[in-house]
């Protein structure tokens, strides 16, 4: 990143990286919420099941602009206007999840039930009833794995004017030492924002600082051109080893192949595991996240006029109404689940993931369709 690229991203009102990359991240969520695998889309995606997914590099994106225009470019506006407006937007978060959420269990229940592609329903429990399950999912005790973001983001909305708050008081040592304790907390309390606001607030204090951070790196650019090269090495390298690992039994039970047996691939696996683990969200996880997420934004920067040019017509649109396309995708793709069933041939699964993708972006552009669904 050159001096004149990082003042350039500075001054721009919006970065179109973030745009691209949050478009990418959407086109990944929907192939993977598909599950037509075999696919060679499963090199682009990892099936959604490594180390790291794009569910964290939404959440960061969401988290860093955040902080970066609620934090920084609104720094002076009243905190009180900003906080009705993040509430507001909490609360129309809250309404569409809970009402998507009550379409897929409908869906599904019409369907048959859950299967192995369409999102679990509530236990046994919370279907007990219909009191008991609307109570689950007003309660946000049960929200469909496929709309949960929107549970998490309500959430850290109604957190950030607190946030906010001591961003403008300077005291990021209490905003550190609360995440690190909200986190702590969550070993004892089975809540998973608790969690995942160690992503969302972490990249909103760096949105907050972005414009400093980028001054800091423009003065220094050996030590930014190390920075990147360690990220993008970093980043490159954990991404491999976690597809080999999540994907390499095919490789070990081949007598052939000759650097590593099948019982030292499953003894590191199981050594691996707890460090990478989702559910609770694991600190090494968290911190591959923001790896990831820096390794992809800084090349995404680096190539971004060329990926802007030839797919920038489908990540720009996604990625500026992302909300809107994560909301879609969640009533639409039940549907198509339910019809669609993987083939054994890969090429014919790539297709219909591809056109699929195609089908959220063209139903973006109805005017109807922006008008209902939040963005």
């Amino acid at each position: 990143m050159t001096e004149e690229q990082v003042n350039n991203l500075s001054k721009r009102r919006r970065i179109f990286e973030l745009d691209l990359l949050r478009g990418f991240f959407v086109v990944i969520i929907i192939i993977d919420h598909l599950q037509l695998w075999p696919s060679p889309l499963r090199y682009l995606t990892g099936e959604g099941r490594l180390w790291v997914t794009a569910a964290e590099g939404f959440f960061l994106i969401s988290g860093l602009l955040v902080g970066y225009i609620r934090g920084f470019k609104n720094k002076d506006k009243s905190l009180k206007d900003i906080s009705i407006k993040l509430i507001k937007r909490a609360g129309i978060l809250y309404i569409w999840g809970v009402g998507i959420t009550l379409a897929i269990i409908f869906f599904t229940k019409m369907y048959g039930g859950g299967s192995v592609i369409l999102p679990d329903l509530p236990n046994k429990e919370q279907m007990e009833s219909i009191p008991h399950l609307l109570w689950a999912i007003i309660s946000t005790d049960y929200f469909s794995p496929w709309i949960y973001f929107l549970r998490l983001y309500a959430i850290m909305l109604l957190a950030t004017p607190v946030f906010i708050l001591l961003l403008r008081q300077g005291k990021y040592h209490i905003i550190i030492f609360l995440m690190a304790t909200t986190y702590y907390l969550s070993k004892y309390i089975h809540e998973a924002a608790l969690e995942w606001q160690l992503l969302f607030f972490g990249a909103a204090l760096i949105g907050y600082k972005l414009d400093s951070i980028i001054d800091w790196l423009s003065k220094h650019r050996k030590l930014n051109v190390a920075i990147n090269t360690a990220i993008i090495s970093s980043t490159i390298i954990t991404i491999c080893t976690s597809f080999f690992f999540t994907h390499g039994w095919d490789k070990v039970e081949d007598s052939s192949w000759k650097l590593m047996d099948i019982n030292t691939y499953t003894s590191m696996r199981e050594i691996i595991s707890p460090y990478v683990t989702s559910d609770p969200l694991a600190l090494t996880r968290i911190i591959l996240s923001y790896i990831w997420f820096a390794g992809f934004l800084i090349l995404f920067k680096t190539f971004g006029k060329w990926i802007k040019k030839i797919f920038g017509w489908l990540l720009t649109p996604l990625g500026q109404m992302s909300l809107s396309a994560y909301c879609l995708q969640a009533l639409v793709l039940p549907v198509i689940v339910a019809y669609i069933e993987p083939s054994e041939d890969g090429w014919r699964n790539m297709l219909i993931s591809l056109a699929i993708v195609i089908l959220i972006w063209g139903m973006l552009k109805i005017k109807i369709v922006r008008q209902l669904i939040p963005q």
